[in-house]
């Protein structure tokens, strides 16, 4: 009991700490601390005036409500009366000495109604934890939340309502109710915001099956609820979409009431997943110029206090059940969390390119705040529940429903966390080194204008992530293929399912011209309407699907084909180095056999897409078409992408023992004049082009095509490629490995 009260109060202590920051931040925002005004702090004592804004008044109240109910929590003292009086005084000081620093800030007005609504919503706060736990304690949930276990997801619940019905301030007003429903009149439909409230429904009637027999009554007596508060509400209305989307949602969650708790777990998290991509992207109006500010709450600090408050209601709903299904999906917290935690980055950044979009650092900070919220609440239920099993368990769940954080046999959150650890800080260090060497003078120009928006830091770490991809998604592969009974047929599925991944990283990453000089251009469209290369046929059903189907379409084949001999020959190399440690000699010959076998035709069709169907200049003019000993450039540089990979896997493949780390270092510097080398042979010697000549190598590791560079520097400038190449790769498949054991 000691240990679990210890780990009670060191898990409170914690979650106060960063409350205190976080009010403090935003109090505080931005900083920019100037001189005051004569008479500015006698006026702050004298202003009469105590009722501001309605959103003023509730972001004042929503600052220091978390504040109560952290604070209520961790009270456990006999005299509680006596603990929540310290408690009171202490956030009255602490919200008084935050409005008298903001006497010296000119973007915010200090006002000492502030502080009494600040202790409003210290006390409101105070008020949901007592009445949370008291729910959780007598609510009528099943065995597996039990004990206080549902104060969790009930309040995720009134996170919910709060995103439905904020300002939570009825009005007696009869206008106000018909002007309430007069949006009705009007067929006005929104996508995003019928899916939005049909997901959130959705999500809600999940979560109550999991918490009471009875969930339909609560489900419907919540709808029925949130109905009345949009017509009584001020500030509330109803319209179509809202009207649309709640029913849609209700009339799903009673289908889903009839499926499998996994079922429903799966609808809600995924639905819910979408509401949010579509509600952060729409409307999808493409813009320049967008920016992402790096300063954490800028968007939620400016602007209506009212509009920031839902949004903010509503991300923290969206989050916190997202994060709170994710053990019970079957996949890893951790794992998920840092999935949704890239995920928001990569909406921000799309929002980058959007109109009326703001893209900050702000969701994903939430979502890992909330991420290690729920980490550290499970580590204390855990240490809190009780040693002996249950009399006459209720089998309300089936095993593979129980959340892998809960199993015995899968592996502690700590041991996932650090092997992810590695792969952060190494794909972090790589971004900012590809930053700085974007700085350096003579960088060639193509490499300058790679990526998106000048080379924001953010996309050179998407891209890395895209690099990093090419070693772990064939390590992947490997151990899909050496487990299928027919290769020949799920090899390519694999590695097109693979070439889609890192086509998706590069595509909001770099540049669209750069993928396109790369893999070629989106022309075939325009040759099988106009020049009728496939037929009349062929011509309608092209007509029919469209140019924008056929572009994503053909795009996606034509970077797999260029995509596909590397990633194959990583896949063989890997696969061989696996069975060699698993089988005998002669088992591995026939399987790599049957596996090489299996590939030929693939890379057959990749060449011939890429070289002899390309759409792009760069693979014409830049590789040799007569190389050495009569063989094309482009032997020559497959036998170096080949010699690449094997290198690679070498070095992913060493132990810890000093002597192999030795042996592999020395392999690499003996590939590197062998790289550079092969590559002289695959590339021309010389161009002409725009009234200049130089050679393949020229033009990809020099600064310009006029600016021609001695040979040995460009030699030097290709060890540093090939190097980061053969770094990466190998890396990638590691991390790959270090995570796949931890899994085991």
């Amino acid at each position: 009991m000691m240990i679990s009260h210890s780990r009670h109060l060191s898990f409170n202590t914690k979650v106060l700490a960063v409350l205190v920051l976080l009010i403090t931040y935003g109090s505080l925002y931005p900083g920019n601390f100037t001189s005051t005004a004569s008479g500015a702090f006698e006026q702050f004592f004298t202003n009469p005036e105590w009722i501001t804004s309605i959103g003023d008044i509730l972001g004042n109240i929503a600052l220091f409500l978390p504040l109560g109910i952290a604070g209520e929590r961790m009270i456990h003292s006999r005299n509680k009366i006596l603990a929540l009086l310290s408690l009171s005084v202490i956030s009255l000081i602490f919200s008084l000495i935050l409005q008298i620093l903001q006497i010296w800030l000119p973007t915010r007005s200090a006002a000492l109604a502030d502080v009494f609504w600040n202790m409003t919503g210290l006390f409101t706060g105070i008020g949901v934890s007592v009445l949370i736990k008291q729910m959780s304690l007598s609510w009528p949930s099943r065995q597996s939340f039990s004990g206080g276990k549902a104060a969790i997801p009930l309040a995720i619940l009134l996170l919910w309502l709060c995103s439905e019905l904020l300002p939570l301030v009825p009005s007696l007003d009869w206008q106000k109710f018909k002007d309430a429903v007069k949006p009705l009149q009007i067929l006005d439909f929104s996508f995003s915001a019928i899916w939005t409230h049909a997901a959130s429904i959705i999500t809600a009637g999940s979560m109550l099956s999991l918490l009471t027999p009875r969930p339909l009554v609560w489900l419907t007596g919540a709808l029925l609820f949130i109905l009345a508060g949009k017509i009584t509400i001020v500030s509330q209305f109803l319209d179509t979409s809202t009207i649309s989307g709640l029913l849609t949602g209700y009339l799903v969650s009673i289908l889903l009431l009839r499926t499998s708790s996994h079922t429903r777990i799966i609808v809600a998290f995924w639905s819910l997943l979408a509401a949010w991509t579509i509600h952060a992207l729409t409307p999808f109006s493409l813009t320049t110029g967008g920016t992402f500010n790096l300063i954490p709450f800028t968007t939620m600090l400016e602007g209506s206090m009212l509009t920031n408050a839902i949004a903010l209601a509503l991300s923290l709903y969206i989050y916190s059940a997202l994060l709170w299904f994710a053990p019970y999906t079957g996949g890893n917290f951790r794992g998920i969390a840092l999935a949704l935690i890239f995920w928001s980055i990569v909406i921000e950044l799309i929002q980058m390119a959007l109109l009326g979009r703001n893209a900050d650092i702000t969701e994903p900070l939430l979502i890992g705040l909330i991420a290690w919220g729920l980490t550290e609440s499970r580590q204390l239920e855990c240490h809190t529940e009780m040693p002996h099993p249950v009399a006459n368990p209720v089998p309300d769940k089936p095993t593979s429903f129980i959340p892998r954080s809960h199993r015995t046999d899968s592996p502690t959150n700590l041991s996932l966390f650090s092997a992810w650890i590695p792969i952060i800080l190494l794909s972090t260090g790589v971004a900012g080194l590809l930053w700085l060497i974007l700085h350096l003078p003579q960088i060639p120009y193509n490499l300058k204008e790679l990526f998106l928006f000048d080379g924001n830091i953010l996309f050179i770490f998407i891209f890395v992530l895209a690099l990093l991809w090419i070693g772990a998604g064939a390590t992947w592969i490997s151990s899909r293929i050496l487990s299928s009974p027919r290769p020949f047929i799920s090899l390519p599925g694999w590695v097109f399912t693979a070439s889609l991944i890192s086509l998706g990283l590069l595509s909001i990453s770099v540049t669209q011209e750069s993928i396109a000089d790369i893999a070629g251009s989106n022309n075939l469209y325009w040759f099988v309407i106009n020049k009728d290369i496939w037929g009349e046929g062929w011509r309608h059903i092209f007509e029919w699907l469209g140019p924008t189907l056929i572009s994503i379409l053909e795009r996606s084949v034509r970077y797999t084909a260029l995509y596909a001999p590397l990633i194959i020959s990583l896949v063989l190399i890997i696969s061989f180095f696996s069975l060699h440690k698993q089988h005998e000699q002669v088992q591995v010959s026939r399987k790599m056999l049957t596996l090489i076998i299996s590939a030929l035709p693939w890379l057959w069709l990749a060449k011939t897409i890429a070289f002899s169907w390309s759409s792009t200049d760069n693979l014409n003019e830049l590789i040799s078409r007569n190389g050495a000993m009569g063989m094309g450039g482009g032997f020559y540089l497959y036998v170096l992408l080949f010699a690449l990979c094997i290198n690679a896997a070498i070095l992913a493949n060493l132990s810890g023992n000093v002597m192999e780390w030795i042996l592999g270092m020395v392999l690499s510097l003996i590939m590197l004049p062998i790289g550079w080398w092969l590559l002289s042979l695959g590339l021309e010697s010389e161009v002409h082009k725009y009234g200049h000549i130089f050679s393949g190598s020229q033009f990809l590791l020099g600064p310009d095509r006029k600016q021609i560079l001695p040979e040995v520097e460009l030699f030097a400038r290709w060890c540093l490629v090939q190097t980061g190449f053969i770094t990466i790769i190998s890396s990638g498949m590691r991390s790959f490995g270090r995570i796949t054991r931890q899994h085991m």
